[in-house]
């Protein structure tokens, strides 16, 4: 179907406007006519989110959101740092045969001759939703909540079960692993220059080296065939978690999302909601937990051995992602840059990858 305006605008305004949302809505609630529509909140990050309430002519269908989220690259700077379709992917292709909480989605493209892309979602907020405060963390129950949608979304794609299922979406190929794409995102110098900037002024000189961590990288990257592989959401971080009304947890922000080994967001999931302390008199427990939901969801869980290792050794993915960070608020940039610094510290991480 043409959309006027094509599948993803880049303009805003287009992508606000009635003429495009009737279109696109209509695909899914055929009497509806969109007459107008009012942005409630703004939120500029990577890609720009946009809260916008919608009016409907008279007698439009009663099914149709009342409000919705639009996702996109719409700032031309974001643009020019480059975009990522991955998230509008894993939302076209995969998100609705997935047993894993995300939130309900209307329109999800991606302008092939731009590269833009677009992802209308149903508001959550006004649907109830309670969105995580990277500022707050977790206790280790919210942390279990998360994990149980974790084993879930790891165990229906274990091994690429899903990809094979699933026509159009080889998970190695369309979410292809990020680690050492990733670790090409910044130089050694500028690295160290971010590590020496303050965000981890506790941690020790020998976990502070960009060498090293991005010597880390490069051996969870070699690593990562020798493990049992499958999707991974790659951010979870409290801020990318939410709570429906009635408090279930759900996922979201998939920008990272990759094909990887289950250890990527376990380690970073509870390093990063878990203060210190309590990560380190409940981890062991919650990893139990986490192996024990893998296997109630049809994975093939590793020994609690090698899992042990598995979940030390990949810490450093976190720290990482947290260490070449520029563009979030800086309290929240430093607490979770610090708590992930500290468990690899803890752990000794970067020794266990022999780097």
């Amino acid at each position: 179907m043409n959309l006027p305006g094509g599948p993803a605008p880049h303009d805003e305004a287009v992508a606000l406007s009635p003429t495009w949302l009737t279109a696109v809505l209509r695909r899914r609630h055929p009497g509806a006519v969109v007459t107008a529509t009012d942005v409630t909140e703004r939120i500029e990050t990577v890609a720009t989110k946009v809260r916008f309430d919608v009016s409907y002519a008279p007698g439009a269908a009663s099914d149709a959101p009342p409000a919705l989220c639009a996702k996109a690259y719409f700032n031309p700077a974001a643009r020019r740092r480059g975009s990522s379709r991955a998230e509008v992917d894993f939302y076209r292709l995969l998100a609705a045969a997935l047993p894993v909480r995300t939130p309900p989605y209307v329109h999800a493209e991606v302008d092939e001759e731009t590269g833009h892309p677009l992802l209308l979602m149903h508001d959550l907020v006004v649907a109830g939703a309670r969105f995580g405060d990277p500022l707050m963390g977790f206790g280790r129950d919210q942390a279990a909540g998360t994990l149980d949608q974790l084993a879930a979304l790891h165990a229906a794609t274990w091994d690429g079960t899903r990809g094979r299922e699933t026509p159009g979406a080889d998970l190695a190929t369309t979410f292809a692993p990020r680690l050492a794409s990733l670790a090409r995102h910044m130089g050694p110098e500028q690295l160290q220059t971010q590590l020496d900037d303050g965000r981890v002024p506790d941690i020790p000189t020998k976990v502070r080296r960009a060498d090293r961590l991005l010597a880390a990288m490069g051996a969870l990257a070699d690593l990562s065939p020798r493990h049992p592989r499958c999707l991974v959401h790659g951010d979870v971080h409290t801020g990318n978690v939410y709570a429906t009304a009635d408090g279930a947890p759900g996922l979201i922000d998939w920008q990272v999302v990759q094909y990887g080994v289950w250890a990527l967001d376990v380690g970073y999931h509870l390093a990063a909601v878990l203060h210190p302390d309590e990560l380190a008199r409940s981890e062991r427990e919650l990893l139990d937990h986490y192996l024990d939901r893998l296997a109630a969801h049809g994975g093939a869980p590793p020994g609690r051995d090698e899992a042990w290792w598995a979940y030390r050794a990949h810490l450093p993915y976190g720290f990482f992602l947290w260490s070449i960070t520029r563009n979030v608020d800086r309290p929240i940039t430093e607490r979770h840059t610090g708590r992930l610094a500290l468990a690899v510290a803890r752990h000794d991480s970067l020794s266990l990858l022999g780097v």
